[in-house]
């Protein structure tokens, strides 16, 4: 430990909860495409050539993990599942590597300001260093040398950040541009050109289907599939903290029987209940268990082999492989429906992008030959519908989902001119013509008032952008291999 926190020297808290924030975003863009492996060799990793070992990423995740207990306190299980720990200790050991490259450095008396000016480490207004250890080793599962390192690396991190977006400014120009981004409102006129519409009106030739089906076989392939089957215990409705300790305790003390047991469902007795699936795939779970924990080792272990105990949102459970199937091209009996029922929607959505366009055209020369008429004036002359929206802003979807309207036609509607009609404007089931109708600029008085503490904001958004940036590419660069699916970390 480091001896001079014993002399309890005082100075300002570094915060790291904004570093943490962008950590997280940046798993949420980078880490569904990490490159992941279902088993390996004896150590945990290969990130920049390098074999990380196992107690190295535990030690690096274990401070991930007391990162969000920091940051959400109690609240931090429920969100373990969004948060991605290992992606983000991988995220971690790429930055540290950085900031060596760069040269950036942490002293002990830097370690020793943030610990001994942490709100959780002091008592009656000081620092007590029996509450620190208590803390370090009962709540953060380290002893005061391993949560020393875990704040130098965070220390580390933190210059990292400020190094890399030190010149990063926000213009008067900037702020007042990105203050309109966030508060003019605006609300359109639309017609809706939905693609089921014109479902009756596609008329196949015999042998389009099958011509269909050879040449978008991929598209009906089949994913991988697991058939299990498991034992647990629900928690009863409205169950509480204690009854979902009670319930894993339970499972626990039966685990050893469950797992040796030939028959699963042997042990299904009194509130111990048994399941079997069908096949089901990693992101299409035919399962009254929705976890992603569950699913995970389904995928994860042989056939006939048994899981440790889960926890999943809806209890406690041990699953067994009963079965596994490799991905697949389906021959064209096996799909001939699917193919179908694909075929017409193609066919339709090309029917209603002609009518869309149609109407566009029929629109725009109504309005040459009459000035000043608009989209609504020229639909009803077409006998077709136009719905108006509510105001909405550019970064908040609307309020009605039924409209169909994404936001990317919410940012489009922000760029036309008063009058202009837009081309026609795809999404998934729909092509839209839309036009402004009303938009609400911003309140002048209102953004000089705001003007200080917004340009604070806009700019803390903008470094961030840099940094994660930075991450990004450092991800992309690392050649990452990661064998930690299979290991035991701590939750």
């Amino acid at each position: 430990m480091l001896k001079i926190l014993r002399e309890k020297e005082r100075a300002k808290k570094i915060i790291f909860w904004v570093l943490i924030a962008v950590i997280v975003i940046a798993f949420a863009l980078w880490g569904s495409e990490s490159y992941r492996q279902k088993s390996g060799p004896d150590y945990a990793g290969v990130i920049f050539g390098r074999a990380v070992s196992i107690p190295e990423f535990r030690r690096i995740y274990i401070s991930c993990l007391n990162d969000a207990r920091l940051r959400w306190g109690e609240d931090y299980q429920k969100l373990l599942p969004l948060l991605g720990l290992n992606n983000q200790a991988w995220m971690k050991l790429a930055l540290l590597r950085h900031a060596k490259k760069l040269k950036i450095n942490v002293s002990d008396d830097e370690v020793v300001r943030s610990i001994s000016t942490n709100p959780i480490f002091l008592k009656d207004g000081k620092f007590s260093q029996d509450t620190y250890e208590r803390i370090t080793r009962y709540y953060f599962r380290a002893s005061p040398r391993e949560f020393e390192e875990e704040t130098r690396n965070n220390l580390i991190i933190r210059k990292l950040y400020d190094k890399l977006t030190k010149d990063v400014t926000v213009s008067g120009e900037e702020a007042l541009n990105g203050y309109k981004q966030e508060f003019e409102s605006l609300s359109i006129n639309y017609i809706r050109i939905k693609h089921d519409d014109f479902i009756s009106e596609v008329k196949l030739e015999d042998n389009e289907l099958k011509d269909y089906y050879q040449k978008n076989a991929l598209i009906f392939k089949m994913p991988p599939a697991v058939m299990v089957e498991y034992v647990g215990k629900a928690y009863p409705k409205d169950a509480k903290e204690e009854d979902k300790i009670k319930g894993l305790e339970e499972i626990k003390a039966l685990y050893p029987k469950i797992k040796n047991a030939p028959e699963l469902k042997n042990n299904a007795q009194g509130d111990i209940t048994y399941g079997q699936t069908g096949f089901f795939s990693f992101y299409e779970p035919a399962l009254d268990i929705e976890s992603l924990e569950f699913n995970k080792w389904a995928f994860q272990l042989r056939e006939k082999q048994t899981s440790p105990v889960i926890q999943t949102a809806q209890g406690v459970y041990v699953l067994r492989v009963i079965k596994k199937r490799d991905s697949y091209i389906p021959d064209f009996a096996e799909v001939k429906d699917k193919a179908l029922e694909a075929l017409k929607v193609e066919k339709a959505k090309e029917i209603a992008k002609s009518r869309a366009q149609e109407y566009k055209n029929k629109i725009e020369e109504y309005i040459k030959q009459n000035p000043g008429k608009g989209l609504k004036e020229a639909a009803k002359e077409l006998g077709l519908e136009v719905k108006t929206t509510e105001q909405f802003k550019r970064a908040k979807p609307l309020e009605d989902e039924d409209s169909g309207i994404n936001r990317q036609i919410q940012n489009i509607a922000f760029s036309l001119k008063p009058g202009q009609i837009s081309e026609a404007l795809e999404t998934d089931t729909a092509y839209f013509l839309i036009e402004q109708d009303k938009l609400t600029g911003i309140d002048e008085e209102k953004f000089k008032e705001e003007k200080e503490t917004f340009t604070t904001e806009f700019l803390g958004k903008k470094k961030e952008a840099v940094f994660n940036q930075t991450l990004q590419g450092l991800m992309a660069q690392s050649g990452l291999l990661d064998y930690t699916s299979s290991l035991n970390l701590p939750q």
